[in-house]
């Protein structure tokens, strides 16, 4: 009877162990209030956000000029890349609508429109915001945020998504109140942050075949801007602390 409770007790020890070694974020280093200077003083290079940290979402056009359909004749181009198949194009409504509409168009290699996926019929959600985007090996990494408290939607929005760039389905979603902000892709991982006034603020490591958790972390206020560089990621909060984590792949 001893010997069972013995390896009860240590099958626990062994579980409790293994979510230990499942933590994939290690904090390095807190500097508290660093302020403007960030940047140059840890070599970050800003690049995440070219249009200023201070803003919620990426704005960036890398490639200019790209085809309009009926659907997106009207809209904002806010981000755009070139890719291993051509170039991908994410459009916007204008923020004065009542409701959002995000259309991503796909291109070839010689510029021709090759496939649009509306991302609110796809997702079911009108009401959220995409914040960023990015491509990586057939697959499409975005979110749906809260554009403002998330009570004043029950909570229910800040999901990651994970879209099947061939079939134009979703690979995955996420629970909520984990992505708004910018988003990176890492190694095996996505980083996302989640975090508005009066509300808990996390940085997230997420895997990128399923969108499970490998790691949350709290921070003392939200995210403003992320980088990962020589293999560790660097966040600067609302204050202005900077973290320095180290990330296990």
């Amino acid at each position: 009877m001893k010997y069972y409770r013995f390896l009860s007790v240590l099958c626990v020890m062994l579980l409790m162990c293994g979510a230990v070694d499942a933590q994939k974020l290690t904090l390095v280093k807190k500097h508290p209030a660093i302020g403007e200077q960030w940047e140059s003083r840890f070599g970050l290079t800003g690049k995440n956000k070219p249009a200023g940290f201070h803003y919620r979402l990426r704005d960036e056009s890398r490639v200019p000029n790209l085809m309009r359909s009926e659907t997106t004749e009207q809209m904002q181009l806010i981000i755009s890349e070139n890719t291993n198949f051509g170039a991908f194009g994410l459009f916007r409504s204008s923020m004065n609508d009542e409701t959002y509409a995000f259309v991503l168009a796909l291109y070839d290699k010689d510029g021709k429109l090759a496939k649009e996926y509306d991302l609110c019929r796809i997702t079911g959600e009108y009401m959220l915001e995409l914040q960023d985007i990015r491509y990586e090996d057939g697959r499409f990494y975005f979110n749906l945020a809260c554009p403002t408290y998330s009570d004043k939607l029950d909570g229910r929005c800040s999901r990651m998504y994970c879209l099947d760039c061939k079939s134009g389905k979703l690979v995955w979603q996420t629970d909520y109140l984990m992505s708004n902000d910018i988003i990176v892709l890492e190694g095996n991982y996505i980083v996302c942050t989640y975090g508005f006034a009066g509300e808990k603020d996390f940085v997230f490591l997420l895997e990128k075949k399923t969108g499970d958790v490998a790691s949350r972390m709290s921070l003392d206020k939200k995210a403003q801007y992320i980088e990962v560089k020589d293999g560790q990621l660097f966040v600067i909060d609302a204050a202005q602390n900077v973290y320095v984590f180290d990330i296990e792949q």
